[in-house]
């Protein structure tokens, strides 16, 4: 029987290469990392690549073509299999909404506009991501696959410092929720992940010396939030790592009965957007039965 594949974006270093690590050597996976840095990414995947069981490529996800690409590549390598996809490349803040960063137009006295790549890569990117998970997850020999997404505390608690990658991580809780009841009836789960400071790349080295080294959380935590949502049921879920807990954070209770109704008006959304908005679990074309 052929080993489980998975592919990891960001995987050639931090949180990604640390999942990389587990799948393969407590899980028994086949592991495609993607990185754009090139040079990284090759040490870590020779490091790794025993027994044949792992690969790198240098793909930038903001590239639809190339992110589609390295899934084609990921399952041909994988002898025609795709378990696993982990969202996890991200970005910090690269602009901002508070100042004229990259100063005015000299002819219409306007802002420039915010470089918003950070978007693009941390929710837009991921958002392609798992469409084509979908796509190649129904294609298995046994339909089906997990996905992890990785967010961040900043995507259910507010920070001033950086808001751009928060809306980024906002956004990403939140198709996650919506998306985990639809995709159960394909047999796909979706899960994120919510660190709340790992010193990863993302890190800048002038702050990494200023920060209280007791309340960063080791990637250890990483591997057991992994460990958590391992089993074929676990879906929806926001699990916080923070230190060496890992904390299923749970979406707030509806504040009215009004606000209730609108969430779970499935037929009237289907009315008006059909097809473009799914039907109720187990109703839509495509699905797993």
């Amino acid at each position: 029987m052929s080993k489980p594949v998975a592919l990891i974006t960001g995987g050639g270093s931090g949180i990604g290469l640390a999942i990389a690590e587990h799948l393969i050597n407590t899980h028994g996976y086949r592991v495609v990392i993607l990185d754009v840095n090139k040079e990284r990414g090759e040490a870590e995947a020779k490091r790794l690549n025993v027994a044949d069981n792992c690969l790198f490529k240098q793909v930038d996800v903001t590239d639809f073509d190339q992110q589609a690409q390295a899934f084609q590549q990921t399952c041909e390598w994988g002898g025609g299999r795709l378990d696993m996809f982990v969202a996890n490349a991200g970005i910090g803040d690269g602009d901002s909404v508070y100042k004229d960063l990259k100063g005015v137009d000299e002819k219409t006295g306007l802002p420039k506009p915010v470089d918003l790549r950070t978007l693009d890569v941390n929710l837009n990117a991921v958002i392609q991501g798992v469409h084509l998970a979908r796509h190649f997850f129904l294609r298995n020999k046994s339909p089906g696959g997990k996905i992890v997404i990785t967010s961040s505390c900043l995507g259910v608690y507010a920070n001033h410092s950086l808001p751009l990658y928060s809306a980024s991580k906002h956004a990403l809780v939140g198709f996650v929720r919506s998306t985990a009841p639809v995709f159960t009836g394909m047999d796909i789960t979706i899960n994120a992940l919510l660190p709340v400071l790992i010193e990863t790349n993302l890190m800048p080295e002038a702050v990494r010396p200023l920060w209280d080294r007791a309340q960063l959380t080791p990637l250890s935590t990483v591997s057991k939030a992994i460990d958590s949502i391992m089993d074929a049921k676990t879906t929806g879920q926001t699990i916080e790592l923070s230190l060496d807990q890992t904390v299923f954070s749970k979406q707030q209770a509806f504040s009215t009965q009004n606000a209730k109704w609108m969430c779970e008006q499935h037929k009237l959304w289907e009315m008006a957007c059909e097809p473009l908005l799914p039907k109720p679990p187990g109703q839509n074309v495509g699905e797993v039965q």
